[in-house]
C-alpha cells in the first residue's frame, strides 16, 4: 500500500537545503491524493512574487501541460515504491530543463520530504525540502 500524501504542508526553511538557490519566503502545498488521482496546489512567495499553481495528475498517466510565467511545463506523476515522483520538463532559453521531485513521508506522517533534482545546462542542482503537516490528524504513512 502506498502512503497517502493528502494534507496541507508548510515548508520549514530551517529544515531544508536549497543548495545555492534562494529559499522562498513561503511555500504551502495542499495535496488531495485519492488512489491514482492527485491534485497538488502549491502557493509560493519568492522573488517572482506570490504564485499559486494547481496540478491535476493521474499517477502513471499522461503528462499535463501547465503554464507558469508564460512558459509551458509538461508534468507527470508516478509512484516509485513508497515515494511519489513528480517530473516537470520545460524549455528555458532554448534549453531543456528537467525537475524531478521525489516526495516521501516519515514514519509519523507529520513530515514530508521532497528530494529535488534540477537537470539543466551547467549541471544538476540538488535540494531537500522539508514540509510539516498543518493538519496533524490527517492521513498517516502506510
Amino acid at each position: 500500500m502506498h502512503p497517502d500524501f493528502t494534507g496541507t504542508w508548510r515548508l520549514i526553511r530551517g529544515e531544508s537545503d536549497f543548495a545555492f538557490l534562494a529559499p522562498p519566503r513561503l511555500r504551502v502545498d495542499t495535496i488531495d491524493h485519492n488512489g491514482e488521482r492527485l491534485r497538488i496546489r502549491t502557493r509560493q512567495k519568492d522573488s517572482n512574487g506570490d504564485l499559486t499553481i494547481e496540478r491535476d495528475l493521474t499517477l502513471g498517466g499522461d503528462p499535463v501541460i501547465v503554464t507558469i510565467h508564460g512558459r509551458a511545463r509538461h508534468i507527470r506523476a508516478f509512484g516509485d515504491g513508497t515515494a511519489l515522483v513528480i517530473e516537470t520538463i520545460s524549455e528555458v532559453s532554448g534549453n531543456v530543463r528537467r525537475i524531478q521531485d521525489q516526495f516521501s513521508l516519515d514514519d509519523s506522517g507529520e513530515w514530508m520530504t521532497i528530494e529535488r533534482r534540477f537537470e539543466q545546462p551547467g549541471g544538476a542542482v540538488h535540494q531537500r525540502l522539508r514540509l510539516r503537516r498543518l493538519n496533524p490528524s490527517g492521513p498517516k504513512a502506510a
